[in-house]
């Protein structure tokens, strides 16, 4: 009964232990799968290399040599005894003992040397005047109408070069342009005799001086 009571026990809870079992050994078999797929990466190292590396030998000392006291050459000073050059000496000449004198002395560059100057600066340019009608004579100015122009009631116009003397007096008469001959001549003449100037000045001083003038002849001023 005993026996038969365990194996009914045995036999009722056998399909669960049987799934249990199954789990198991399926759990255990997937473990060995993951297991078996698992990779191990092995880094890779740089080779060892192995040099031998050369002892130097220890520095020798450096020996420096001793002096050696020269002996100096024996200093002798010369004296130089001025000679008298031959000929005749001078009766004149007393001897004194007394040597001649010496140029002064200085730093060198200094002997001799003038002291600058400014340089010399250009003379201001001179101050010339042109020669002025003097207003003394401004009266005569004016020539003579001319007899032939007056008649043909006729008007002119005269333009001269005067060359002026220091003096104020008109010393030459040069045509430029001329109504006619009548005008010219009339005007020529007034200028040379009765046509006085203040003469031209350079620094104030009396000067030749030239001039040009226009004379108008019109017949209502006649």
């Amino acid at each position: 009964m005993y026996a038969n009571g365990f194996f009914e026990q045995q036999q009722r809870r056998s399909p669960t232990s049987f799934a249990l079992v199954v789990a198991l050994h399926a759990a255990g078999l997937g473990a060995v799968i993951l297991a078996g797929s698992t990779q191990f990466i092995q880094q890779e190292r740089d080779p060892l290399v192995v040099r031998n590396i050369p002892i130097l030998p220890d520095p020798q000392p450096i020996v420096q040599d001793e002096p050696v006291d020269t002996p100096r050459p024996e200093r002798r000073d010369t004296v130089v005894t001025p000679t008298r050059p031959e000929g005749p000496a001078n009766d004149n000449t007393a001897t004194t003992g007394q040597s001649e004198p010496t140029q002064p002395t200085g730093p060198i560059g200094e002997r001799n040397v003038e002291p600058a100057r400014d340089p010399p600066r250009d003379p201001p340019p001179p101050v010339r005047r042109e020669a002025q009608l003097d207003p003394r004579y401004a009266r005569d100015l004016q020539p003579p109408y001319p007899a032939p122009e007056l008649r043909a009631e006729r008007d002119g116009v005269v333009r001269i070069r005067l060359t002026i003397a220091p003096n104020g007096r008109v010393t030459a008469v040069e045509r430029l342009s001329a109504t006619s001959e009548h005008f010219w001549r009339a005007t020529q003449q007034q200028a040379l005799n009765r046509w006085r100037f203040r003469p031209a000045t350079l620094d104030g001083r009396p000067v030749q001086g030239v001039k040009v003038m226009t004379v108008n002849f019109r017949i209502q001023d006649a």
